[in-house]
């Protein structure tokens, strides 16, 4: 594929793909650790690939919407089944893979164990409403939690079209952030030793993320306007780009939290690849590791677990050296399973979700049609 080939949504699986590998950059630092201060931070930021993921979350479910919602006769049942066959097949297998591999001991998420409650919750998608529950059954399934509770209120969110009021409700999410820990703190109570619950849940829950989906329907949103881009324009992105950057290095944010600040950087960096997807971002790689990104996504920390359990990172030792080649070695191998998971789970459930929403559509349709020819008769009479 060459660059002048590049799919027109392309950047949308590019942008998953970068993020998933800075996800997996950030857990495999943490195997076989960097001996430089500053690029350890780097790898640490890795995290906010979820951020990215997030941003890419949002463009593309509008996009989805904005292009199915003359088709669909129930457009907002047909987006609920399209996103839980889309999530839910891998994520259950995801489920069983960890209560084999990790049990149900006490761990660091879930310092009480697992409780048998917290597999049903989880299951359900309900895991990030509580403290010992967002992130235990399923390492990482906090973002899982955070993602579908967006899906539950998209319908809402999408109806917002014009941007002061997605400006208006930036800032009131902000706000509303400001009162997360506070408010869990108050809900949750919990011993001194493990009082830490209270402020992972208030940064991995979905009132400390909305504000990143929010930046994601404003971006949605400008891409959708295709305003003119010139030379004043490019200048203004650009200083914002460098001013959110520098905010975003910062030991300390003020009112706006690193992830968030991310989140903004995210959407500038969305927009420059929707209008210029450059090859070196948008490629075969990048779009093909987007395409298996939630596979990716869980399977990773398994892979690393069962790594552990050899003496690869060991031989491995630290390095920074070392500490690339070992992402790399643990991208490449999660990038091959998630192949398989992706094409055995995923796609046979997005396959079947189509199938069931088809079927009810054409119910639909012959019911509206009954219905018309009832109304059409009564008339005559």
């Amino acid at each position: 594929m060459s660059g002048n080939n590049i799919k027109k949504y392309d950047y949308i699986d590019a942008l998953r793909g970068i993020a998933i590998a800075l996800v997996v950059l950030v857990h495999a630092s943490q195997s076989v650790k960097p001996l430089s201060d500053v690029l350890m931070r780097v790898m640490t930021e890795g995290a906010r690939g979820v951020q990215l993921f997030y941003i890419a979350s949002a463009i593309t479910l509008c996009m989805s919407w904005s292009a199915r919602r003359e088709g669909d006769l129930r457009p907002v049942r047909d987006f609920y089944l399209r996103r839980i066959f889309r999530i839910a097949p891998m994520f259950y297998l995801a489920i069983a893979l960890f209560l084999f591999l990790n049990g149900t001991a006490a761990s660091y998420f879930a310092p009480n164990g697992i409780s048998w409650w917290f597999v049903p919750v989880t299951a359900l998608f309900l895991h990030g409403f509580h403290p010992e529950t967002i992130n235990s059954v399923v390492p990482g399934g906090w973002s899982v939690a955070v993602e579908m509770t967006f899906y539950l209120i998209f319908p809402l969110l999408v109806r917002i079209e014009k941007l002061k009021y997605l400006f208006l409700l930036l800032a009131a999410a902000l706000l509303l952030q400001k009162a997360n820990a506070p408010v869990a703190s108050l809900i949750f109570q919990y011993e001194p030793a493990q009082e830490y619950l209270i402020d992972v849940f208030a940064f991995y829950n979905f009132i400390a993320q909305f504000p990143v989906f929010v930046i994601g329907l404003i971006t949605y949103r400008y891409l959708a306007a295709q305003w003119r881009v010139d030379a004043k324009v490019v200048m203004l992105a650009s200083a914002a780009f460098f001013v959110l950057s520098i905010e975003f290095w910062r030991p300390q944010q003020t009112f706006v939290p690193s992830h968030v600040v991310a989140g903004a950087i995210f959407a500038i960096f969305s927009i420059f690849l929707a209008r210029k997807p450059i090859y070196l971002l948008v490629n075969p790689l990048t779009v093909l590791l987007g395409k298996l990104s939630f596979s990716m996504y869980l399977v990773h920390i398994a892979i690393l677990k069962l790594l552990s359990g050899t003496r690869i990172p060991a031989a491995m030792g630290e390095g920074n050296l070392n500490s690339v080649l070992f992402f790399l070695f643990v991208l490449a191998i999660t990038a091959v399973v998630s192949r398989m998971t992706y094409s055995v789970i995923e796609k046979p459930g997005i396959a079947l979700g189509r199938r069931l929403i088809e079927k009810l559509e054409a119910r639909h349709a012959s019911e509206l049609l009954v219905c018309n020819a009832t109304k059409l008769n009564d008339s005559r009479q």
